[in-house]
């Protein structure tokens, strides 16, 4: 176009003087206006852009137009970093339309991260406001994406797999955008998972539908507390002064802590995620905890009322209930994986078969939900590092399932993850309920391994840097596909 516009002021008529002279230059002006908006259309004004998750608005971070400046969600200001335009090429301009929306080195997977650059019209600066509120990136078919289900200031947008969530629908106005017209993963609240305890409580609900929503986008934090070096504290105060992180997830052991209840309810009222296990001791003998729950109990004695290892049974699982108690009085949610790494051989509930096993389990799901009155719980079913079926207690016990190991190199452990699947099920989620060293976030991406959760062990555990390395660490701490405290959604 500027060939065109000097060929008319070099070549045209400018030496004819007066009104013919005018009116033919005006004529050919304005047919070559008319051909400049048909080819780079003027940007159309969009203003901001609010998140229908958290009402909060699409955000240049600290208003710095600097190239390669992130993306993130931050109250409505009306700040230049928060006014986007769209054209008709694609592009969602910010700054007086001088740096556009751009998918980082045009990355296309999910977990890519969004940043503003200067406008060059390649595809990762394409994208495409659709009629359910979503902004779909052209180059890799992902959505613009509040990783986490964030809500807070500060929470980073990334692109992710397009999956109808509130954390993927925006608006002018800040009001509810449309209901997508297919939703793979509903928002918690809406979704379909069905708590196999009916009188389950809104907390529990939320917490399930969550899981279920972050499977197989996401990967959950988890760390197991010790209370006896340092503090209760210890691992989590580790992970924090490494990575300025929480995990998503405090486990704990009613074995190891038998008050575990308070800190429960701390960390869910802190925004966390409780998951509490149980090191009972066979109930033939008095010793409780680890060093109990190696011993060989007799599981027919332990089901028959009238018998002192019924009684014991009882009386250890009402101390776990009290605790559990005080997390549902104070409108908590826990995942309560009990009887753990079931199918192994050295913890006395798997020594004697799968049959006994899932015995075991009902028992237990009858007596906390009927007679003790607990509906906080979602129950996770925990394998050991070799899934079999026949511990399997079945879809109408169990809210979803895992396994555990403690080998591994960060490796994905995508064949026990498969292996898994194939006794739950393609729809369950599945949890790395317990692990050594942390599995690398990149390779659980691109080999599809989908965890929903991780737990590592505690204290040397963690803490061992041959085992897991500070840099490793800070890297899934701070990782787009990881899950940590800060990230959660209000599940309370």
């Amino acid at each position: 176009m500027s060939l065109m516009i000097g060929s008319v002021g070099t070549h045209g008529p400018v030496r004819q003087r007066g009104r013919l002279a005018a009116t033919t230059l005006a004529a050919t002006l304005a047919a070559m206006v008319a051909v400049l908006v048909v080819v780079t259309p003027a940007p159309a004004a969009v203003g901001r852009l609010v998140g229908a998750g958290s009402s909060r608005c699409l955000d240049v971070v600290g208003g710095n137009s600097a190239t390669g400046t992130g993306v993130q969600i931050w109250d409505c200001n009306g700040q230049p970093g928060q006014s986007w335009n769209a054209n008709a090429a694609g592009e969602l301009r910010v700054f007086s339309d001088t740096r556009c929306l751009d998918a980082f080195n045009a990355g296309t997977a999910p977990g890519t991260r969004l940043v503003i650059w200067t406008c060059n019209g390649q595809a990762n600066q394409r994208f495409t406001l659709r009629s359910d509120g979503s902004i779909l990136a052209t180059a890799s078919q992902l959505c613009v994406d509040v990783t986490g289900q964030g809500t807070a200031n500060g929470t980073v947008v990334a692109l992710w797999t397009c999956n109808g969530q509130p954390n993927q629908r925006w608006s002018q106005s800040g009001g509810p955008a449309p209901s997508p017209s297919v939703t793979t993963s509903p928002p918690p609240g809406t979704c379909n998972a069905q708590p196999v305890d009916p009188n389950a409580t809104p907390a529990a609900r939320r917490l399930l539908c969550y899981l279920y929503s972050q499977y197989g986008n996401h990967i959950l934090s988890g760390q197991q507390e010790s209370t006896w070096v340092g503090g209760p504290d210890y691992e989590m105060n580790y992970i924090q002064s490494n990575t300025g992180r929480l995990p998503a997830i405090r486990g704990m052991d009613m074995g190891d802590s038998p008050t575990f209840g308070s800190r429960a309810v701390a960390w869910w009222n802190a925004g966390g995620i409780p998951m509490v296990g149980y090191h009972m001791g066979a109930p033939n003998q008095s010793q409780d905890g680890y060093n109990g729950s190696l011993l060989t109990a007799n599981i027919n004695a332990a089901l028959t009322p009238g018998t002192a290892d019924y009684t014991r049974f009882l009386q250890r699982m009402d101390a776990a209930a009290a605790q559990l108690a005080q997390v549902q009085a104070a409108g908590g949610a826990v995942i309560w994986r009990p009887f753990h790494e079931a199918g192994g051989t050295w913890f006395w509930w798997s020594k004697e078969g799968g049959g006994q096993y899932i015995r075991l389990w009902r028992f237990m799901f009858d007596y906390y939900t009927r007679t003790k009155g607990l509906h906080n719980l979602v129950w996770l079913h925990p394998y050991n590092g070799q899934p079999q079926a026949s511990f399997y207690p079945g879809k109408a016990y169990v809210d979803f399932g895992g396994a555990d190991t403690y080998a591994g190199d960060h490796n994905p452990l995508l064949p026990m993850f498969n292996t898994t699947r194939n006794i739950y099920g393609s729809t369950i989620p599945i949890a790395l309920h317990e692990n050594g060293p942390i599995p690398d976030p990149n390779q659980l991406q691109s080999s599809g391994a989908r965890w929903v959760l991780f737990n590592t062990w505690h204290t040397t555990w963690i803490t061992n840097t041959s085992t897991n390395p500070i840099s490793l660490l800070q890297q899934v701490y701070n990782h787009s596909y990881v899950i940590t405290r800060d990230e959660l959604p209000n599940l309370r």
